[in-house]
């Protein structure tokens, strides 16, 4: 049976060897109890939306589909929102985590919104382990500020109608 955690209440390389990653619809994916929106919002910035439960198949697809993001550039700006995950397998943070952790440097920013109720132990963690540069906020409307500064044009990519819809196995 996958662990799963409830949510408790409480570069080196020069910025013109590769160019930016194509800006394509997000794309959702999802199972029976959880769905990651994810993709480009703007030149460099990478937007990812995790809602329901967070599978470990589920996790596993989003891990690698960020792998493969931050390979393509050299630097991104990286906005989360989990504030709608409910529960998650641990093995699926673990793999997020690896790639982050991995690829450290390549992060210009790290900015995760989080439920209103405020920041819990797990996301104490999870930002201790990754270090600079994470900010954790429980504000929806400081996370959009803090996004359209970087992305001026997110909204309209944000829109539902454009996202693509696969299973994680596609």
């Amino acid at each position: 049976m996958p662990r799963r955690s409830k949510r408790p209440s409480s570069s080196n390389e020069d910025a013109s060897s590769k160019k930016a990653a194509p800006r394509r619809p997000l794309e959702m994916l999802r199972d029976s109890e959880g769905a990651v929106i994810l993709g480009w919002v703007g030149e460099g910035v990478f937007y990812t939306r995790f809602v329901g439960t967070l599978s470990a198949e589920l996790g596993e697809a989003a891990a690698s589909n960020l792998k493969k993001v931050v390979a393509e550039v050299p630097t991104l700006h990286y906005f989360s929102d989990v504030s709608a995950l409910r529960t998650y397998d641990l093995l699926a943070r673990s793999a997020l985590i690896r790639i982050i952790l991995a690829n450290r440097r390549r992060f210009a920013d790290i900015v995760i919104l989080t439920w209103s109720e405020g920041i819990n132990a797990a996301e104490r963690g999870f930002a201790a382990a990754i270090g600079e540069p994470i900010q954790i906020i429980t504000d929806p409307t400081d996370f959009e500020m803090r996004l359209l500064r970087v992305a001026p044009f997110a909204k309209q990519t944000l829109d539902p109608k454009t996202w693509t819809v696969t299973s994680p196995r596609a």
